[in-house]
């Protein structure tokens, strides 16, 4: 490993120490996608651990989706997660030169809850769409997504067709444009179905994105939570930096 190597941190388990390491060597490029991972025992020779040391840091890999096993050649390095904002799936997988696509989970029209109703507008006794969709890219399962809209507002929308970009469709169909997202992200683990749909074990790690989508005229547009794989995918933010937080000339 080249650079400036890390010393071991003594208030954490070794390995952790480990499995920083092999992470580090990881994210530089060191260790390539589809790679083998040393072994336990090299592992264990090359950072002076035990071989049960070694074998947690490469379970914690495991775990985080930095690496992954295949049950008759060994453990491996998992290829670089995929880079999402807050915006269209289709969008940003385009841009990012990857093949995105689209499988309709369930596409119906309800009777809302309450929250929804009022959030979107909904007059009394009006009705919600709720679409599901299986986001894949290349072909590999990333992300669930459930969107409800105003069946007022969008009423032949599941006519459509809906294994595209659902907001250009909102745009090119209804002269709808979407224009700015609240959102939240949260860390969660996945329930049995959000697992089998996404080909992972239960329980593995998941990042739910809650978004709230308006419109040009500061309209709700859409309510959705997207549900992505903690194990292939990120969020990367930019946001101003409050005058707050911005120390004081002279202060550091």
């Amino acid at each position: 490993m080249g650079g400036k190597r890390r010393t071991p941190d003594r208030s954490n388990p070794l390995y952790l120490w480990v499995a920083a390491l092999l992470r580090d060597q990881i994210e530089a490029g060191q260790l390539h996608p589809h790679g083998s991972v040393p072994s336990e025992r090299l592992l264990s020779e090359r950072y002076g651990v035990s071989r049960m040391t070694a074998r947690h840091a490469v379970e914690t890999l495991v775990l985080e989706g930095y690496v992954y096993r295949n049950p008759r050649r060994g453990t491996f390095v998992a290829e670089p997660r995929l880079r999402f904002s807050v915006g269209s799936f289709t969008r940003m997988m385009t841009a990012a030169d990857h093949t995105p696509g689209t499988e309709v989970l369930a596409a119906a029209t309800l009777e809302p809850d309450p929250l929804v109703s009022t959030m979107l507008g909904i007059p009394a006794g009006g009705r919600v769409h709720l679409l599901q969709r299986l986001r894949t890219v290349k072909g590999e399962p990333i992300a669930i997504e459930n969107i409800h809209v105003s069946a007022e507002r969008f009423p032949d929308l599941l006519e459509h067709d809906l294994t595209g970009s659902l907001w250009e469709l909102l745009q090119a169909r209804y002269d709808v444009h979407p224009v700015k997202a609240d959102a939240r992200v949260v860390a969660v683990t996945l329930d049995r179905f959000e697992a089998e749909t996404l080909g992972v074990k239960p329980g593995s790690p998941a990042i739910v994105l809650t978004r709230t989508v308006f419109g040009a005229q500061d309209e709700i547009v859409e309510l959705a939570r997207d549900v992505y794989r903690g194990d292939r995918t990120e969020f990367s933010v930019t946001a101003p930096i409050e005058a707050s937080m911005v120390p004081f000339e002279g202060r550091s």
